[in-house]
C-alpha cells in the first residue's frame, strides 16, 4: 500500500479550507488514514526543509510554515 504525506499549510488552515481540501482528496478516491492539527516548531521546519537550507528563501519558508497551525 502506498502512503502520501499531505500538509495543509497555515494559510489554508487560516482560510478555513481544511474540510474542502480533504474532501477533494476523498473524491479522488484517497483514504485519509490519520490527521493531526499541530503547530510546527522551528526545529521541525528546519529538518523538514533541510534540502533548501542554503537557498535564499529558506528563512521565509521556515517563518511561514511556523506562522500558525497546520493539518498533517
Amino acid at each position: 500500500m502506498e502512503r502520501t504525506f499531505v500538509m495543509i499549510k497555515p494559510d489554508g488552515v487560516r482560510r478555513g479550507l481544511v474540510g474542502e481540501i480533504l474532501a477533494r482528496f476523498e473524491r479522488k478516491g484517497f483514504r485519509i488514514a490519520a490527521l493531526k492539527l499541530m503547530q510546527i516548531s522551528q526545529e521541525l521546519a528546519e529538518r523538514h526543509y533541510a534540502e533548501h537550507r542554503e537557498k535564499p528563501f529558506f528563512p521565509g519558508l521556515v517563518r511561514f510554515i511556523t506562522s500558525g497551525p497546520v493539518v498533517a
